[in-house]
């Protein structure tokens, strides 16, 4: 039977070429080396803290199950402890050094679980945690956004924090604190997780049921109860995949371009601890304790005054230290302690606003052609651009791309505007349709001849700027179209959210099926990407779909040697003038088909002096743009 000293200690190993990991394939044996190789780092972190394990003696997608008590054959040299519990017999495992962790991993305990306290000091927490687990819809991404804002709050009452994957989908967020009774911390955590929910009702919750969490990041406050346990740094995870929980610096969790950036594995954990240390080692320093915010320090319950510019989180920082008068049995501070909360205006955002103007290209980048964070493929409508302030009391402004206010010009979509929640801001697209296709010359009327023909009108919204009170510009663009989708769930048309994708394949089917409805194309945006006009090109792009059409020569522009430009009639009765000049290769070629086929020249109305031809030529165009223009390709040989 293989053998391995540790710590001064032979353990006998068994079943090692066993597969742990089917998926992967990763057997028992890289499991035991994972352990050996991060022992040094994960068992600071274990330091007397009762274990709770997750077994998987037979691997992952088998049997699996939770162990409190020691497991059978123990041996002595393994610490025990006994733990509080309502019956007063429970003892559980302290895995103070290298030989018992890893006489614990060779008995299937993949997933290790501590509390927030010690064994010496049942029920006393040195530590906060937030667990933030990602609904349906959601990802670890928007965990990051919802960590990023909880971070600032706990900066604001004092305490650092730091950050590790889960392993599985979400992220923890740690605090040092002085010991405290786990009560009054699952108390503040509580209260701080539903200060932030009132703020950010669309991106977070803090209640455990599931239906509530679709789109959203649950804060769980409550494994900081002294019955509750979190997974511990540096633990692999029962996870598919083998899945380490892993600290995170914070640079590192906002650099993060897609899931998979926040996903590391037992074969890479050794190696980042080899280069960056263990990034949550101030944890174990006594130093770095503070204190849990109390009634004895009012100054951290005010709301902070919303500034007179942008907030880039999109809320004033109240982390409330009137949460941490909670009461030993968690509930909510009383109101009578609370300092009145300072009123503010739901409208954060005033026209007119910069606006983000994608830059054209010639191709539909891939998923990961633009910044790495995926990308969002909408359908790119035929209309005027319009930022929509919805202002309560105060009339709809609707802003054009060059800042103008069309709310006179639009009647039915000011009034749909309006209807929206006080500080509402889309950016959007109005559109007017007309026997089933869009119909871009209908905006170009009065709004008299568009009301005496009941023409139809749209307004598609791609984007949300700001929420009642709330400024989301910063957030990842991914979040805000989340947020967009649950601020029009119940709103009728006209108003409604453009088309859009992260399969590319779909939203080139989309382009193709919808192209007789006069969808022009696709504006691809970089999932990841904060609404920001400057450098908008580099994560914002659109697409134009060119139509190739067939098109009948009906005049040369220009001399019958070097021909200009043609003007064109194509098959659904439109003529146009060739745009941009011929080419002089394409002049060339031109000048030898028409030879002997030009008549005289005559004045065009619209085209100034034009030779027609006296037989019909075909030729090839693209057709793009508004107004539309054609670009000659070829002559046809038919």
């Amino acid at each position: 039977m293989p053998q391995m000293v540790v710590d001064g200690r032979t353990l006998a190993l068994s079943h090692l070429d066993k597969v742990y990991y089917p998926r992967t394939g990763t057997p028992k044996g890289e499991v035991l080396r994972y352990y050996a190789a991060v022992h040094t780092a994960l068992l600071p972190h274990l330091h007397d803290r009762p274990v709770s394990f997750l077994r998987c003696p037979d691997g992952v997608e088998a049997e699996v199950f939770i162990a409190k008590n020691p497991p059978a054959g123990t041996p002595r040299w393994v610490r025990t402890v006994e733990v509080p519990s309502r019956s007063g017999e429970l003892r559980q495992v302290v895995l103070d050094d290298g030989a018992a962790l890893l006489w614990a991993a060779n008995l299937g305990c993949l997933e290790l679980h501590v509390p927030q306290w010690h064994a010496t000091a049942p029920g006393l927490a040195d530590r906060l945690v937030l667990d933030l687990d990602p609904g349906e819809g959601a990802s670890v991404l928007t965990c990051r956004t919802v960590a990023v804002l909880l971070r600032e709050r706990l900066t604001a009452d004092g305490l650092d924090c730091w950050v590790k994957t889960s392993g599985s989908k979400g992220l923890h967020l740690l605090a040092p604190i002085v010991p405290t009774p786990s009560s009054r911390v699952s108390g503040y955590a509580k209260a701080l997780a539903a200060s932030l929910e009132a703020a950010y009702p669309e991106l977070v919750v803090h209640t455990m049921a599931k239906a509530r969490r679709a789109g959203r990041v649950f804060v769980d406050w409550s494994q900081n109860s002294a019955k509750k346990t979190t997974a511990a740094p540096y633990t692999l995870r029962a996870r598919p995949r083998p899945t380490v929980s892993t600290p995170v610096s914070w640079a590192e969790l906002e650099q993060a371009r897609t899931e998979e950036d926040l996903v590391f594995t037992l074969a890479e954990v050794p190696g980042r601890l080899a280069e960056l240390g263990d990034l949550l080692a101030p944890l174990l320093d006594p130093d770095r304790a503070r204190p849990l915010p109390g009634p004895e320090k009012p100054g951290r319950t005010r709301e902070r005054a919303p500034s007179p510019g942008p907030d880039p989180t999109g809320a004033a920082s109240a982390a409330p230290a009137a949460a941490a008068a909670a009461s030993e049995a968690g509930s909510a501070p009383a109101p009578a302690r609370q300092p009145p909360a300072r009123t503010r205006s739901p409208l954060v955002l005033e026209p007119p606003v910069e606006v983000m103007r994608p830059a054209a290209v010639t191709a539909v980048p891939p998923t990961d052609g633009l910044d790495g964070s995926g990308v969002l493929y909408e359908l790119k409508l035929d209309g005027f651009r319009c930022v929509a302030f919805a202002r309560g009391e105060r009339p709809p402004y609707l802003q054009s791309r060059s800042g103008r206010d069309l709310a006179a010009e639009f009647p039915p979509i000011t009034a749909a505007v309006a209807r929206l929640p006080a500080g509402l801001v889309l950016d959007a697209e109005l559109v007017a349709w007309r026997e089933g296709r869009f119909a871009f010359e209908e905006l170009l009327r009065t709004r008299q001849a568009r009301a005496a023909e009941s023409t139809a009108l749209g307004l598609i919204a791609f984007d949300v700027l700001a929420l009642p009170g709330r400024d989301v510009r910063q957030l990842p663009l991914a979040d805000r179209r989340r947020l967009l989708l649950a601020a029009l769930a119940d709103v009728p048309p006209p108003i409604q959210p453009v088309m859009a994708t992260t399969d590319r394949v779909e939203a080139l089917t989309w382009m193709e099926q919808l192209a007789d409805t006069g969808v022009e194309g696709l504006v691809c945006k970089a999932a990841g990407s904060a609404y920001r006009p400057r450098g908008a090109g580099r994560v914002w792009v659109k697409y134009r779909r060119s139509d190739t059409l067939d098109a009948t020569v009906r005049a040369v522009a220009g001399s019958a040697a070097r021909p200009e430009a043609l003007v064109l009639e194509l098959d659904d009765g439109r003529v146009m003038l060739s745009s941009p000049r011929l080419t002089p290769v394409q002049a060339g070629r031109v000048a030898e088909a028409v030879h002997g086929r030009l008549g005289r020249a005559v004045r065009d109305p619209e085209h100034g002096s034009v030779r027609p031809l006296t037989a019909p030529l075909r030729a090839e165009v693209t057709v793009t743009g508004r107004p539309p223009m054609a670009a000659f390709v070829r002559l046809r040989g038919d």
